[in-house]
């Protein structure tokens, strides 16, 4: 006899029944972007206590065993849905339809909206700027679907940068970044209208390969390049974020959405 096929949708809605749906998804994106910020001299994560922290608390419960399935259904559902007419933004999907109706009624703009948004923005800026990759942001970015569009209507080797409010919401952007193949992105917590605020923000980069959290804003390339004005335009390249962090730097103005 046939078993239904698991999803990351049925997956993680078995914790409804025994713990906060929206508490067991920032739990899963908190781990997974912990498991992929590894430190290469100890080979645990740069926050492996907060990864150990945040499991602690299913010690106990053969349902944390969903926790590594529900990242392998995703990585295979985003992979399975990146030429499909209805987009791969899985995360946001499940977040728009069983979390945030339920608390925040958050909604984030529909994939064939956010193409032609994607296409017409893009056509513009090629106009402009045609010898230096594009720096792209949504001052609001909720999972980030805007600038995943954007990465396939041009080139995935530009810079995106989000910023949203929602900490969760930031931690989903970066998780979409990573297994989306946006190399060279960061995303912020930030109200975007609020001069200097940073609360963390999440650097997604092949050399080192992962997500690396920046909890110091000056080590935010896209805090620095959001707080400096558009006159000052110096284009230097995207560089690799390591623990130590880098640089301060002077920025370039962003394409905004």
């Amino acid at each position: 006899m046939s078993t239904k096929k698991e999803t990351f949708e049925s997956l993680i809605k078995q914790f409804e029944y025994r713990y906060d749906l929206k508490g067991a998804f920032d739990d899963f994106l908190t781990m997974t972007i912990c498991s992929f910020s590894r430190n290469p001299e100890t080979g645990l994560s740069y926050d492996e206590p907060l990864y150990m922290e945040t499991i602690d608390k299913y010690r106990v419960d053969d349902i944390r065993f969903n926790f590594p399935k529900m990242l392998t259904c995703l990585t295979n559902e985003m992979t399975e849905r990146l030429d499909s007419n209805d987009g791969f933004d899985v995360l946001g999907e499940f977040y728009e339809l069983n979390i945030s109706k339920k608390s925040k009624s958050q909604f984030f703009t529909p994939w064939p909206i956010c193409q032609f948004m994607a296409k017409s923005s893009l056509e513009e800026s090629r106009k402009t700027v045609q010898d230096r990759p594009l720096r792209i942001l949504d001052p609001a970015c909720g999972g980030g679907r805007m600038l995943l569009v954007a990465s396939r209507e041009s080139d995935p080797y530009n810079e995106y940068y989000g910023v949203d409010i929602d900490h969760c919401c930031v931690k989903m952007t970066a998780v979409n970044f990573f297994l989306g193949g946006l190399f060279k992105s960061e995303v912020m917590c930030a109200d975007a209208l609020l001069e200097n605020d940073f609360k963390v923000s999440y650097k997604i980069s092949m050399l080192p390969f992962g997500i690396f959290k920046i909890e110091e804003k000056e080590k935010s390339r896209l805090w620095n390049i959001y707080n400096t004005p558009p006159e000052k335009e110096p284009q230097k390249p995207f560089d690799a974020w390591t623990e130590k962090g880098s640089a301060t730097e002077e920025g370039s103005q962003l394409k905004l959405f």
